[in-house]
Parts: structure tokens; sequence; C-alpha cells
């Protein structure tokens, strides 16, 4: 049962970190674009507890794989398990470590940008280019 509940937070897990993702990717195009301080910081802490996000299936992905694999092998044998099953993670491992990795970067880079734009325009910082007739 255990598994079976693992399997099903993998399965909702990673396909929503991917539909996060793609949103922060959005949110961060518009607040570059603005070139908002406020909106630039929101969307980096977006997209940093999106890559908590992507971590953690990672993470239960990989306990997951290895339950299985101790199942597998309790059912069948150690022998004839290394003669029929080859196990590896394959690239698709490597790719959601560089999407976490990814995501972080992007995450501090905005921050970064929200810091500039902040000394650049202020602390109230509207980030468009507005000029008060007085």
């Amino acid at each position: 049962m255990h598994m079976l509940n693992m399997h099903s937070a993998i399965v909702v897990l990673l396909p929503l970190s991917l539909v996060l993702l793609v949103f922060g990717g959005i949110c961060g195009l518009i607040s570059s674009l603005a070139r908002s301080p406020t909106l630039l910081t929101g969307t980096a802490s977006y997209l940093i507890l999106c890559s908590v996000l992507t971590l953690s299936g990672v993470s239960l992905y990989i306990s997951y794989s290895q339950q299985a694999l101790a199942e597998t092998e309790r059912l069948v044998g150690a022998e004839r398990l290394a003669q029929v099953v080859s196990t590896s993670f394959g690239w698709s491992l490597a790719l959601a470590w560089l999407s976490f990795c990814l995501e972080v970067i992007t995450g501090l880079l905005l921050l970064l940008a929200a810091r500039l734009a902040t000394l650049q325009h202020g602390p109230q910082g509207h980030g468009w280019p507005l000029h008060v007739v007085t």
C-alpha cells in the first residue's frame, strides 16, 4: 500500500512541477520586461519554491525506485533479477537534476535583477519610465 501511495504522489508531483515551472517562466518573462522589483522578487521566490517541489519529486522517485527494486528482488530472487533486469536511472534523472539546478539559478538571477532594479529605480521602483509633471 505504501508503494502505491508513493507511485500516486510521483504521478501527481512531477507533472505538477512541470506545469508550475512553465507558469513561472511566463511570470519571469513578464516581470523582467516590466523591471518591477516586486514582480521580480515574487517570481524569483516562486521559482525557488518550484525547485523545492522538483527536488521533492526527484527524491521521492529515487526512494520509490529503491523500494520497488528491493520488493522485486524479494519476490524473484537476487540471482534471477540480476540475469533478467538491468537497473539504471538513465538520462531522465540527469535531466531532473539539471532542471532543479537551472530553476535555482534562474531564481537567484531574478533576485539579482530585482536588486538591480531597486538600485536603479529606488525602493518604490515602478519599473516603467514614468515622469511626473509638477
